[in-house]
């Protein structure tokens, strides 16, 4: 009988939360994908284990003589249905409230962070990035490569003739001048000087040890034979990295610091790409950043897309399963409410905290709704059957508070405990996944307790 009543509310509750799940495959990054994917797997298995293994197991354990009768006149949920009795106004007015103060909240969201912040201060990691940041002049390396004009670039069209003064050449392009050597020397001196970088390379690194050797600025013939007499490691490694063979393209090697207070990816990489352009006068198609800066600064800008992208596909998925399950418009609109509300709240929480969107809380809202939503279809499950019965609003809401509410209660509490837990990891994104996804259910067993009782109280949605 349990199994027969509770089939068609758990299969909902089970769809919703793999849609949540699923929702993240939207998202351009994998490790965010093969997430949604896995759960959405496990809670399939959990449900076939839930209706199939479980079942089978309590038909064979010993029946009581005596049914057991469960006492309505206390409880935790009891306690919060006086609460929505006695404060219904107070309860509508401090939903508005918390809408208000998320959608501030979400203006504030922000995806820029520093790795280095991921790990706790006392970890070996954290020391580690820090001591590479202090001594060795940065840890993320963000690459600059400029090519020469194209109107400007040098092609051997000679190679046939043989060199009457013994000297190849045929390496002889646009940047291994002096003239363009010393614009060169500018840029590397101007990314040098950024607080956010570190050490820098180039092929003006070589150049300037030459120059000190020789005690004055290197002209082109000169530039010829140190190139030529170089011995070929030391050419390889302070020229060879940084230029291309025929002198047309250039490469300076930076380093970010990844410890420093304020760092912002995208402001750095936006700055370098006005001055590059307005300053020293390159053309934009001349020259490109990359690097594993730019490539971490590219994920984290795409986390606000894959976050609107899971919450959005959630919302209209969970809305049209309500539809089927209750046939109702009214009452799916009710039941959208409590969890919008409690993932706006999270999110705004997130926003107000100054807590950077990654990998990890940017599934927050999906995860929270989906998750969150059981309670709700729970709730307005029994509520329809108990309204079949009695047709009085408040006697439904009451009973609904002290039978399956206390089930969503105790439910909900285990799975806060169960976030919980990762307060006690080394690695902040976890610590934070856990502290908004258990703030997320803990607005959603009260929305759908307090907020969702206190709507269909003044809506009447069922006649």
């Amino acid at each position: 009988m349990a199994s027969t009543q509770m089939f068609v509310p758990c299969l909902y509750t089970a769809l919703t939360t793999i849609v949540a799940f699923l929702s993240l495959i939207v998202s351009d990054i994998k490790p965010i994908t093969d997430f949604g994917l896995l759960m959405a797997t496990s809670i399939v298995i959990a449900f076939l284990v839930t209706f199939s293994f479980f079942p089978a197991v309590i038909s064979k354990l010993p029946k009581k003589e005596k049914d057991f009768v469960e006492d309505q006149s206390s409880g935790i949920t009891l306690f919060i249905f006086n609460i929505f009795k006695n404060s219904r106004i107070i309860i509508v007015f401090f939903s508005l409230i918390v809408f208000g103060l998320s959608v501030l909240g979400i203006s504030m969201l922000s995806v820029e962070n520093k790795f280095i912040d991921y790990f706790k201060s006392d970890t070996e990691i954290y020391k580690g990035l820090s001591l590479i940041d202090e001594k060795l002049g940065g840890t993320a390396p963000l690459d600059l490569v400029i090519n020469a004009p194209i109107t400007e670039q040098i092609e051997d069209d000679f190679e046939d003739f043989d060199d009457p003064f013994g000297m190849d050449d045929s390496n002889s392009g646009y940047w291994f001048t002096s003239q363009n050597l010393d614009r060169l020397e500018e840029i590397h001196d101007y990314l040098e000087s950024r607080t956010e970088i570190g050490k820098v390379l180039s092929v003006s690194s070589g150049i300037k040890l030459a120059e000190i050797a020789n005690g004055k600025k290197l002209n082109d013939l000169e530039l010829a034979f140190m190139r030529e007499l170089l011995p070929e490691d030391i050419k390889e490694s302070l020229l060879n990295s940084y230029i291309s063979d025929d002198d047309n393209q250039v490469r300076l090697q930076a380093r970010v610091k990844e410890s420093l207070d304020g760092l912002n990816r995208k402001n750095l990489i936006d700055e370098i790409n006005y001055d590059l352009e307005n300053k020293f006068g390159l053309d934009n198609q001349q020259f490109r950043l990359t690097g594993i800066s730019v490539i971490y600064n590219n994920l984290l800008q795409s986390l606000f897309s894959s976050l609107i992208g899971s919450v959005g596909i959630v919302f209209i998925a969970i809305f049209v399963m309500f539809l089927f399950l209750f046939r109702s418009v009214s009452l799916a609109l009710i039941g959208m409410v409590p969890n919008f509300l409690a993932a706006g709240f999270v999110m705004g929480s997130i926003g107000f905290s100054g807590v950077p969107l990654d990998i990890m809380t940017v599934t927050v809202a999906a995860i929270s709704i989906g998750i969150g939503v059981d309670n709700t279809i729970h709730y307005l499950h029994r509520f329809k059957r108990e309204f079949d019965i009695s047709k009085d609003y408040e006697e439904c809401l009451k009973n609904s508070h002290t039978t399956i509410g206390r089930a969503m209660f105790y439910t909900s509490s285990t799975i806060v405990i169960g976030f919980l837990i990762l307060l006690s990891s080394n690695f902040n994104p976890s610590v934070f996944f856990g502290i908004f996804t258990s703030l997320a259910m803990i607005m959603a067993i009260l929305g759908s307790l307090l907020l969702l009782p206190t709507l269909l109280y003044y809506l009447k949605p069922l006649k």
